[in-house]
């Protein structure tokens, strides 16, 4: 460990950190996974190539976290809309939130739609899963479908399995765009409000809950989301 390193405040090495990672995520956006290298990212953060390393042992784990910051940053504004009103912990209101959010975002819109142009290697995980699925978006939604149903949100005659890949699938489908009819020419909210309808008619009971339930349901929503973005930064 080298001197600098030991006198860096712990402000000053999370603000280095920082810098470093954006740097790393304007990179990632310019020129793709594959082509950046660390002394551009160490160039771009105005920092020695050797304190990258201080923080990053490699390229790939540099990467693996900015991913999880990204993912974590999404899910804390999602978070904090349902805190604001609890019908945003709805299905088709938290759905059209984290479309909102993934398509308003090139890097988390890359982690979902499983961008190789952009991620490169990162793509897939080492144990051969999609970095989507590594980031425990699955484990979320599963936990999601469970309280949605414990809370009578959606229906309980159609197998939570199911509910869980029509979310999925649905979303994704939204997010990467149409292939035969392109969706350029509508707009963002636009396609945001087509999904919040797609899962509503869905998946959705027709009996709105009381606001009393509608509020129980909100922080087991929000307590599902805290879990999730606790396991990013664990």
């Amino acid at each position: 460990m080298t001197l600098d390193r030991l006198a860096a405040s712990p402000q000053a090495d999370h603000e280095r950190a920082e810098r470093i990672l954006a740097a790393a995520r304007e990179l990632l956006l310019a020129w793709g996974y594959k082509r950046v290298t660390v002394d551009e990212i160490a160039r771009r953060a105005r920092v020695g190539k050797g304190t990258v390393y201080l923080h990053w042992k490699t390229k790939q784990m540099l990467f693996a976290e900015l991913l999880r910051c990204e993912l974590h940053k999404v899910l804390g504004t999602v978070a904090a809309g349902i805190g604001q009103d609890p019908s945003a912990a709805l299905p088709s209101r938290l759905v059209r939130e984290v479309f909102l959010r993934q398509t308003s975002d090139p890097v988390t819109r890359a982690i979902h739609a499983g961008d190789s142009e952009v991620l490169g290697a990162l793509a897939i995980t080492p144990n051969g899963l999609p970095v989507i699925q590594e980031l425990g978006f699955h484990t979320l939604l599963a936990r999601l479908v469970e309280v949605w149903r414990a809370h009578g949100l959606v229906a309980v005659t159609t197998p939570a399995a199911d509910q869980i890949y029509t979310i999925d699938a649905v979303l994704t489908g939204f997010i990467t765009g149409g292939i035969a009819v392109p969706g350029e020419d509508l707009g963002p909210d636009h396609r945001a409000d087509l999904l919040g309808h797609t899962i509503k008619a869905a998946l959705e009971t027709s009996a709105r809950p009381d606001e009393a339930a509608l509020r129980a349901a909100a922080q087991d929503v929000l307590a599902a989301l805290t879990a999730a973005r606790d396991a990013l930064v664990a």
